[in-house]
């Protein structure tokens, strides 16, 4: 029987839970790809989480409160909320359609996660920022401005290049996480029952 989701069943105490526990690892993630210097953002890691275990709204919500708390310390990041928004939103809707089980279709939604973000952030990139907001890819983008590439372009394929590995590299360390949790903790999560199906269609595999 085909399970049936809802905006209220999404929102189950356990998942409430979930949701501070996602903003402080989008928090720790983006502070250390800040500290680092890294031509990424890794601030999505969290929001990606919340959507794959517990559905759009979810993640959704965990990805507004970030760039609402990160804000506060840099109101760029206020700019940025219908990123992550659309991060949950779209991550929890393919979570939904199954779009994690096999790996060309995860590699497909890597690419429309990718799209999302790039199609969403380059607008404020270019016409709030003038192409550089201060962040990881902002001294590529310069560059590549000062070369003669034209604002879009370059803001473009930039974010379209590293936007593309963050959200593989915030995948995989969601993925992982997810795999690690016990089926009993799954089933009380709006999209854990998909990732249980997924154990035990992998289990004859794994005795082989």
């Amino acid at each position: 029987m085909e399970k049936k989701y809802s905006i209220k069943k999404d929102f189950s105490m356990i998942a409430i839970l979930i949701i501070p526990i996602a903003v402080a690892v989008n928090f720790v993630g983006g502070q250390l790809a800040s500290l680092l210097k890294l031509p990424m953002y890794l601030d999505t890691i969290g929001t990606i989480f919340a959507a794959m275990l517990c559905g759009p709204w979810v993640g959704a919500t965990a990805g507004v409160l970030t760039n609402v708390v990160t804000g506060i310390a840099n109101p760029v990041n206020f700019a940025f909320i219908p990123v992550n928004l659309l991060v949950g939103l779209v991550t929890g809707y393919l979570a939904r359609g199954n779009m994690f089980s096999v790996w060309w279709k995860w590699i497909l939604s890597m690419f429309i996660m990718a799209i999302v973000s790039i199609a969403s952030a380059a607008p404020i990139v270019v016409l709030v920022y003038g192409g550089v907001t201060g962040g990881g890819t902002s001294l590529i983008t310069a560059t590549a401005m000062a070369a003669g590439v034209n604002i879009w372009a370059a803001v473009i394929g930039t974010e379209g290049i590293f936007t593309v590995l963050d959200r593989i590299i915030s995948f995989v360390i969601s993925w992982l996480v997810i795999r690690v949790i016990p089926d009993r903790t799954l089933v009380k999560f709006g999209c854990g029952n998909l990732y249980i199906k997924k154990k035990k269609q992998e289990a004859p595999a794994e005795v082989k």
